[in-house]
């Protein structure tokens, strides 16, 4: 059976601050740099008073801040998203380090990848960045100085026989905007020879039925991929059309086993402002071998390995790489 998944463009952005004195980060900073961002892109972008909730603000089918970091529902979804209460967030932020201690002139970096019509955005997003490290990005209000961004241009890697490809696209001496950065999409991916190993980078939170766990078949685990790919067409790409008839694409998934499970359970913590709690958030990493008819997931795969899978993925959660396929993540 053949089914067609939406393109997802998206941008790929390497972020490199430097730290002017000494500070300590959290192991897992995610969660800090979503919040930190999330404050400076709507100080900069908001021209209504601080007392204007969001949620019935007249502006917020066009503001920035709601289109990136607050997207709300807009008319009547499609059957199968009826009951979903907000839409995800076209951005993901990959900060897993570990790093925890800096002093006075090491650096910090971390991926944000844009998707859909956020990729226009870019510099409202490189902006907010830079004010949120000017703030601070932790509660003691240590400063970082945003000292360029770089994207990955495939062009520019064939023509300069550069592996990694990256460009500078601002640089932060002089707070310039130095190219225009062409979003990319995920082709579908060629042949694909079993077995696949499908590794998870970093914790990874699903429901399977009812619970979080880490039991799972290959058919759920299409599922959650499936789901967020048409999620994240339907409410961040205009031109998108979903096929949500993909009933025969599941039960074409029956047809892949898994036989190799090497998974644990890995447990991280955030703070949570708007609940004024510390929260868990963990979930597996490791790895997974599929065998059987793998190939008509090998797009779904790779479009995976860009927009993560499952819970959380705002805050990189849900990474995944596949092994035997030219993987996204070798361009990080």
């Amino acid at each position: 059976m053949e089914y067609v998944l939406p393109g997802i463009p998206y941008l790929k952005l390497r972020f490199v601050f430097t730290a002017p004195g000494a500070a300590m980060l959290p192991q897992f900073k995610g969660s800090m740099l979503r919040g930190a961002f999330g404050h400076a892109l709507k100080r900069t972008v908001c021209v209504m008073t601080p007392k204007q909730p969001c949620e019935n603000c007249m502006l917020r089918g066009q503001c920035v801040y709601t289109r990136i970091f607050e997207t709300f529902i807009e008319g009547s979804p499609p059957p199968f998203l009826k009951g979903v209460q907000t839409a995800p967030r076209p951005f993901i932020i990959d900060a897993f380090d570990e790093q925890t201690e800096y002093e006075k002139g090491r650096e910090l970096t971390f991926g944000l990848t844009l998707l859909g019509a956020a990729c226009q955005l870019y510099p409202y997003v490189i902006f907010a960045f830079h004010k949120a490290g000017e703030k601070g990005f932790t509660a003691r209000s240590h400063p970082f100085r945003l000292q360029r961004v770089l994207w990955h241009d495939t062009a520019f890697a064939a023509a300069e026989e550069k592996a990694d490809g990256r460009k500078i696209l601002y640089d932060g001496a002089t707070q310039t905007l130095l190219d225009t950065p062409l979003p990319r999409s995920p082709e579908p991916a060629n042949a694909i020879a079993t077995p696949v190993t499908l590794q998870f980078l970093t914790p990874t939170r699903m429901k399977f039925n009812g619970h979080y766990g880490m039991e799972f078949t290959f058919r759920q685990l299409v599922f959650k991929m499936l789901r967020r790919v048409l999620e994240i067409a339907h409410f961040h790409i205009p031109e998108a059309q979903p096929d949500w008839d993909f009933h025969d694409y599941l039960v074409a998934a029956d047809r892949v086993r898994i036989t190799g499970f090497n998974l644990h359970w890995q447990d991280w913590h955030r703070y949570s402002n708007r609940q004024k709690t510390d929260m868990e958030m963990g979930g597996f990493v490791g790895e997974i071998t599929l065998e059987g008819e793998v190939e008509p997931f090998a797009h779904l795969l790779k479009i995976s390995e860009v927009l993560h899978v499952g819970k959380g993925t705002v805050f990189g959660l849900g990474k995944v790489r596949v092994e035997k396929l030219q993987s996204f993540l070798d361009e990080e």
